[in-house]
């Protein structure tokens, strides 16, 4: 069974490094190129693996155009394993395979199709995280199902425990289906449309910490967040601030505002008042320096009882623009009913005054253009809804100053 992998993520290390033990026949893996790979949290280069082996290693800035096509086609593939791609993969490259084209999603599909849902999920207090063997199409996520296993979430684990106890059930799907795919007997179930959600993608800007959020979303913003990812984020003097290992002390305080230092210990780190409770920043790391055990920070840089994270401490040049649900939070509404209107909250914080254009389109349909002068946190709410079902686009786009910043993208599944 020639067998491809094409992988722009350290789970495509593991699968690479499985089938490589376990002697299926790996005839091609498929990369970002460097430049690609450079942009990508969480890569892994898979060289080393295949400086020895009898395979072809392409590696593409554009997994859909000609010359990577031409490449792929080539290898005369029975089955493609995709561990995760940035980009959707068209119908020509997905027709390759003679057996098909399979993809792993870390959800329980069809809820949580989209970018970073192990992010997501630990966001939200997930106590487990589902990983999903599926056939890929060119939608998003949205191919049927063949088998799906979960992985435990407690309180020690982070994104980094729970991207290699993904990687362990990976293993245990592979070798559950290979004699499935090598007899081309496989069993899979349609998604059901009206179940789907979707989770956007998420960029590094938005590890900015809410200090409104209680000390256990506080937690779990952390740990969802922290390496190998770019982590969650604060500012103090004006440095950003990285919070790489954190914990909830109590669930309640009587005394601080939000984001202020209640108590500095040595050994421990520093307590923080967010939500209506304490919260112990424990190990962190200022911009362009060395990571460090937070009490030794205060103690070298002056912080003490009293001070105050937050974007106040900003630097001038700093922007921040995104997307929130209708209650400010990050839940969603991506699964409605016809005619049922969901709603989004546009956000924009900037340190000094600016010139922002904010235009929202729902399935290519102007829903909304707005042109004011920010000089602190800007926020307005969008509806959206369609009369007929199907899977549609909103699409937000940021110009700041003439210049376009940031687009977020929501996928809304409407049913009859």
């Amino acid at each position: 069974m020639r067998t491809v992998i094409v992988g722009n993520r350290a789970l495509a290390r593991h699968v690479l490094s499985f089938c490589l033990d376990t002697g299926w026949n790996i005839v091609g893996v498929v990369t970002p190129d460097e430049d690609a790979a450079r942009r990508q949290a969480n890569f892994r280069s898979v060289a080393d693996l295949v400086a020895e082996v009898d395979c072809k290693l392409i590696k593409t800035d554009d997994i859909n155009d000609e010359r990577t096509y031409r490449r792929l086609d080539a290898l005369d593939s029975d089955v493609c394993l995709c561990p995760g791609w940035e980009d959707i993969l068209n119908e020509r490259t997905l027709e390759i395979p003679t057996i098909g084209f399979f993809g792993f999603h870390a959800s329980r599909l069809p809820e949580g199709r989209g970018g970073a849902p192990v992010n997501w999920s630990l966001i939200h207090g997930a106590s487990e995280i589902w990983l999903s063997f599926f056939y890929y199409t060119a939608g998003v996520d949205a191919g049927d199902v063949v088998t799906q296993r979960s992985v435990p979430v407690d309180a020690r684990d982070d994104i980094g425990t729970v991207l290699d106890a993904l990687a362990v059930a990976a293993r245990d799907i592979l070798e559950e289906i290979r004699p499935s795919l090598e007899r081309e007997r496989i069993d899979a179930t349609p998604q059901n449309p009206a179940e789907a959600t979707y989770r956007p993608r998420r960029q590094p800007q938005d590890g900015l910490i809410d200090w409104t959020q209680s000390p256990s979303e506080q937690t779990d913003w952390v740990r969802a967040q922290t390496r190998p990812y770019p982590g969650a984020y604060t500012f103090y003097n004006g440095r950003r601030i990285r919070v790489w290992q954190a914990e909830q002390v109590r669930k309640t305080s009587d005394n601080g505002s939000q984001g202020e230092v209640l108590a500095i210990t040595e050994g421990s780190g520093i307590d923080v008042a967010t939500g209506d409770g304490v919260f112990r920043i424990e190990r962190l790391q200022p911009e362009r320096g060395p990571e460090r055990w937070a009490d030794r920070y205060a103690a070298d840089t002056g912080i003490e009882v009293g001070s105050r994270f937050g974007r106040h401490h900003a630097p001038s040049d700093w922007i921040y623009t995104g997307i929130r649900g209708p209650d400010g939070g990050t839940s969603y509404r991506t699964n409605l009913n016809v005619g049922e209107f969901g709603e989004l909250t546009l956000i924009c914080h900037t340190s000094t005054q600016r010139e922002l254009e904010v235009s929202v389109t729902f399935d290519g349909e102007v829903q909304l253009t707005d042109a004011t002068t920010v000089a602190d946190t800007y926020d307005t709410t969008v509806s959206y809804a369609h009369t007929t079902s199907g899977t549609y686009t909103l699409k937000v786009t940021y110009v700041i100053d003439g210049q376009q910043v940031d687009t977020r993208v929501l996928k809304v599944f409407v049913q009859e």
